[in-house]
């Protein structure tokens, strides 16, 4: 599971690459905005969509910076790559003009990857990382992103459908670490938790939790704004919303979700509140007699009808909910979700994450 890295000038021809990607980019176009600091002075960004395209989070240690969820393409990954070392640089000669010395190194460029989903519109980007960086995914989304098949079906999706260029013949790339339960990321700067939820909007979905700014990066978990998009998903509506009133317990004061802005806990609280209603709903039509496709007809949610892709998606949820509602997984059983999972017994942490104190090879 761990790979032998390059020396160091590879990373900096990367990089330098990286900068040449972000003069290149087309398509998606990304916002990167400061969290809970100014820009220049926080260790935490969101690199934000526009027009609700995959969102992309960089965390900057002294170690090597962490990204979390490269979206779409390489070369949009290419772009992040960019934003990555250009605050990590920032932030390696804000550490040396405090410490009155001068660097001996150029800043390490990034270490990790963490992927809080295997779907390619939140993965397609790993590749610009593949010099550097190692990759963290939950055992389930790791099956995934090493399937020749799904990364056939995952990129057909992203260029037929949402017309993203540049994924023609890409792969995702198979992740270095796997975890089940929380493994945490320990430096002098931050921590970080990579905590897995179980299949939730799909298989091995996680998100990543930085305990000491109070900041959620939520993948697909939280999208409030956004119908979820329902084709190739495995009726587990009922875990997703045991995983929501996980995430309600921790102390977070901004999310990012997987698309969208920013914002606070109620996003939490409004993603929650479209999939209650979506089951009291569909609930409701298998009660009435109603068959999945009437209901698929019938069923609707006006309290979340000015939501993206409402016209379009509502329908296939619809039928999501109605499959785990009539034919009884294990999540609606209430055995999908364990309320126990990223905590003492139930943690799993990798071993070789915690205590780095350099970025060569591990």
């Amino acid at each position: 599971m761990i790979r032998n890295r390059n020396p160091f000038p590879v990373r900096l021809a990367l990089c330098c690459g990286a900068v040449l990607g972000l003069l290149a980019v087309t398509g998606c176009e990304y916002d990167l905005k400061p969290l809970k600091g100014a820009d220049g002075q926080t260790l935490v960004y969101a690199a934000v969509g526009k027009g609700g395209a995959p969102n992309s989070g960089i965390v900057l240690t002294r170690i090597g910076a962490v990204v979390i969820d490269p979206p779409l393409s390489p070369t949009i990954g290419e772009r992040i790559n960019a934003f990555a070392w250009a605050k990590s640089k920032i932030f390696w000669d804000n550490l040396y003009k405090n410490q009155k010395s001068a660097p001996s190194t150029l800043a390490p460029p990034v270490l990790y990857v963490l992927n809080t989903t295997y779907r390619g519109s939140h993965s397609f980007g790993n590749r610009a990382f593949d010099k550097s960086a190692d990759f963290i995914s939950s055992e389930k989304a790791g099956k995934k992103l090493a399937d020749i098949d799904e990364n056939a079906k995952m990129r057909e999706v992203l260029k037929n459908e949402f017309h993203v260029p540049g994924v023609e013949n890409q792969v995702t790339l198979r992740p270095t670490i796997t975890v089940e339960g929380t493994m945490s990321i320990n430096t002098e700067d931050v921590e970080i938790k990579f905590i897995t939820m179980g299949d939730c909007v799909g298989e091995g979905d996680a998100v990543v939790y930085l305990p000491q700014q109070k900041i959620l990066f939520a993948g697909d978990l939280v999208i409030p704004g956004f119908v979820p998009y329902p084709k190739g998903r495995t009726a587990t509506i009922g875990n997703w919303i045991a995983a929501l009133d996980r995430l309600e317990k921790l102390e977070i004061d901004v999310v990012v979700p997987g698309h969208g802005f920013e914002g606070g806990k109620d996003l939490i609280a409004k993603q929650k509140a479209f999939l209650q209603a979506l089951v009291a709903q569909t609930q409701a039509a298998i009660k009435a007699g109603k068959t999945v496709e009437q209901a698929m007809k019938e069923v609707q949610l006006p309290n979340f009808g000015t939501w993206a892709n409402s016209n379009e998606w509502l329908a296939g949820n619809v039928r999501l909910a109605y499959e785990e509602l009539t034919k009884g997984s294990s999540n609606s059983r209430g055995q999908g979700a364990n309320p126990n999972a990223g905590t003492g017994a139930a943690a799993a942490s990798a071993k070789g994450i915690e205590g780095f104190d350099g970025f060569g090879d591990k």
